[in-house]
C-alpha cells in the first residue's frame, strides 16, 4: 500500500477503544477492540493495534473521544484517559489528527444508514430537519446533526426532574446513596443499569453486569427495563423538543439494542409522546432504532476526500 493512504479510525469510549483502519475509497479494515484497562494510555493502544495489524506507520488518525472537546488537552469524564492532541499528532499522527466527541462523529453517519440497520418505532417521515442521535453507553451520549452539521453536547448531565411519586422516590434514594441529585447518564448508562438493580432488591438474584440484568426474565430484571426505559423515553422525549428533531431521534448502543428486544416498543413510542402541550411534534418526530454498530467508522468515511 502507498503510505499515507490509510487513514486509523476509532472510537473511544470509557471501556473500550474500537479501531480500524479506512482507505481513500471508504473501505474498512483490520476492526479491533481493546480495553483500556490492558494498557497505560492511548498511545500504547495505537501502536500495540499497528504492530497486530501489521503496519509500520500510519500518519493520520480520525478520533471519536467520549469527552467534551474543549482545548488541546483532552479529558474524559467517565474514566481515568486523557492526552494532548498536539503530543498524539508529535509522536504518531504527524500528517493529521482530526479529535471529535465520539457521538458528534457518529452522528455523521446518520444520513447514509441503509433500510435494514434501522428499525422505526413509529412515525416512518424523515423530515428535512434537525436529527439527534442518543446512546447509552458507559455515560449517555447525545449529538445532533442541523443540515449536515455535527453538533456535541453533554446533555447526559441534566438533573433528571421528579415528574412523578415513583421519580421522586428513586430521585431521594439516589441522592441519599451518593448524596447529589441523580443526572440522566446517572441512570440511563451501564452503571445506571447497576443502581436500578440494587434499587429495587435485585442484588439477590446475582446478576452482575448490565447486560445480564436487562436481559432477565425475573421480577427485578422486569422492573429495572420498565424504570430505565421509561426514562429514556423522557430523555428522548426533553431531546426532540429542545431540538425540534423532526428528522429522527436515533437510538444506538448495545445497551439499547438489548433493550429494543425485551420492551414494548408501542409502549416505549407512547411514552415518548406523553406532553400534554406538544404531542403533535413528538408524534411528527421519528423514533428509530440504529441495529448497526461502529457508528463512527460510517461517519468517519464523510471525513475522507
Amino acid at each position: 500500500m502507498k503510505k499515507n493512504s490509510l487513514t486509523l479510525v476509532s472510537d473511544i469510549g470509557g471501556t473500550n477503544a474500537r479501531i480500524a483502519l479506512l482507505s481513500n475509497d471508504h473501505h474498512i479494515m483490520h476492526e479491533k477492540i481493546y480495553s483500556h484497562a490492558d494498557f497505560k494510555d492511548l498511545e500504547e493502544v495505537f501502536k500495540t493495534y499497528m504492530d497486530e495489524v501489521g503496519v509500520l506507520e500510519l500518519t493520520k488518525a480520525i478520533l471519536g473521544v467520549a469527552a467534551p472537546i474543549i482545548g488541546d488537552k483532552i479529558k474524559f469524564v467517565n474514566a481515568n484517559i486523557s492526552f494532548s492532541q498536539k503530543k498524539l499528532k508529535k509522536k504518531i499522527f504527524k500528517e493529521k489528527l482530526l479529535v471529535l466527541n465520539d457521538l458528534e462523529l457518529q452522528s455523521l453517519a446518520l444520513n447514509n444508514l441503509s433500510k435494514e440497520n434501522i428499525n422505526f418505532i413509529g412515525g416512518k417521515e424523515i423530515q428535512d430537519s434537525a436529527k439527534i442521535l442518543i446512546m447509552p453507553g458507559t455515560g449517555l451520549g447525545l449529538a445532533g446533526l442541523v443540515k449536515g452539521t455535527p453538533i456535541a453536547t453533554e446533555a447526559g448531565h441534566i438533573n433528571i426532574p421528579s415528574y412523578n411519586d415513583e421519580l421522586s422516590h428513586l430521585i431521594s434514594s439516589f441522592e441519599k446513596n451518593r448524596g447529589r441529585i441523580p443526572t440522566f447518564e446517572d441512570l440511563l448508562s451501564g452503571r445506571g443499569i447497576l443502581f436500578l438493580n440494587d434499587y429495587i432488591g435485585g442484588k439477590k438474584i446475582g446478576l452482575v453486569t448490565s447486560e445480564q440484568i436487562l436481559n432477565s426474565s425475573s421480577k427485578e430484571g422486569r422492573r429495572v427495563r420498565a424504570i430505565f426505559s421509561n426514562l429514556l423515553a423522557i430523555f428522548c422525549r426533553n431531546s426532540a423538543l429542545m431540538w425540534g428533531a423532526k428528522g429522527g431521534v436515533y437510538l444506538s448502543g448495545s445497551i439499547v439494542n438489548t433493550l429494543m428486544e425485551r420492551i414494548s416498543l408501542e409502549e416505549f413510542r407512547q411514552n415518548f409522546e406523553d406532553s400534554p402541550t406538544m404531542g403533535d411534534l413528538l408524534k411528527a418526530c421519528p423514533l428509530i432504532h440504529v441495529k448497526k454498530v461502529n457508528l463512527a467508522f460510517e461517519g468517519a468515511k464523510t471525513l475522507i476526500m
